[in-house]
């Protein structure tokens, strides 16, 4: 029998692949496919209503978790805190009509760096609603972060693009997202989060979808499809990176989506940031990078 592998005994060789090397894969796969689905959505622009994508979207989370349900029944509906599911769900619907609509009105590199200062929402929002104690260095960086909110809505110029309070808007119910998912976690299945999330916002975005739905051109049906389940599994990616590595690996990968986003963004739609967003870029990632960094030390250290 060979030990190191365990051939002889029935049982499948060992990964040799450190767990934090396939954290950091999984965080930067489910960084491209969030970007993919924001590009899916820009493409969609002024031809599909964004309550027919936020209908594919919640239909696509549903589609996702169909095996997982089929497979295991009633126990995955199983909970004890059907009101948290409930109003987790309503964050997501409210969140991604505000964030697709965003997406299509914004160049891809200011909608994403916009969407990093839910980390600030939370940070301003954890005491109220976790009782946590926020201290000065973390109500700092979020000053700071949204010093760069400011740049990048180009203070000089006259107009303020009204899309970008909608983007902000989005990124404070993103931030209702992340405290209620942290109380779900709690108790919940991740699979049971999920689904919760997928009836919720489809039996929320049904009713005002149905008025202005209609049978989608087979490009439109295309890209709503890539979509649909490219958030689902981005999501999925972005979940296991957690169980694998600590957030500190793995949440600074998050904002490699700025990256890809630009990258697409000049490639796709031939949109080049100003020296406006690169300098509100900075100063909003470098913000939420250390918040989140600071609140994994403190994390580890209460533990």
């Amino acid at each position: 029998m060979d030990r190191s592998t365990g051939r002889g005994t029935g049982t499948p060789p060992r990964d040799p692949t450190p767990p934090i090397i396939k954290a950091a894969g999984l965080a930067l796969a489910a960084a491209v496919l969030f970007t993919a689905e924001v590009v899916f959505v820009k493409l969609l622009a002024n031809t599909v209503p964004v309550t027919t994508i936020m209908l594919a979207r919640s239909a696509g989370q549903i589609a996702y978790v169909a095996p997982l349900l089929a497979r295991r029944g009633a126990m995955l509906l199983r909970t004890s805190r059907p009101l948290l599911h409930l109003a987790r769900g309503t964050f997501s619907l409210v969140c991604w009509g505000l964030y697709y609509w965003s997406f299509q009105r914004l160049d891809l590199a200011t909608a994403t760096v916009l969407s990093f200062t839910s980390v600030m929402f939370v940070t301003a929002l954890a005491g109220p609603v976790l009782g946590e104690i926020v201290r000065w260095r973390r109500w700092t960086a979020t000053i700071v972060g949204f010093l760069g909110v400011v740049l990048v809505a180009k203070p000089l110029e006259l107009r303020i693009d009204p899309a970008i309070g909608i983007a902000l808007l989005s990124a404070l119910f993103g931030s209702g997202i992340v405290l209620t998912t942290k109380k779900l976690s709690a108790t919940e299945r991740t699979e049971t989060i999920l689904l919760y999330i997928g009836l919720v916002t489809f039996g929320g975005s049904l009713p005002v979808a149905l008025p202005g739905l209609a049978v989608p051109e087979p490009w439109q049906a295309f890209w709503l499809v890539l979509m649909g389940v490219t958030g689902p599994a981005g999501m999925h990616l972005w979940i296991n990176a957690f169980r694998l590595a600590d957030a500190t690996v793995v949440s600074p990968l998050g904002y490699t989506r700025l990256l890809f986003s630009t990258i697409a963004g000049v490639l796709l739609f031939n949109e080049v940031p100003d020296a406006w967003t690169a300098a509100g870029a900075v100063l909003i990632v470098g913000s939420a990078l250390y918040i989140t960094l600071r609140e994994a030390k403190v994390a580890r250290a209460t533990a």
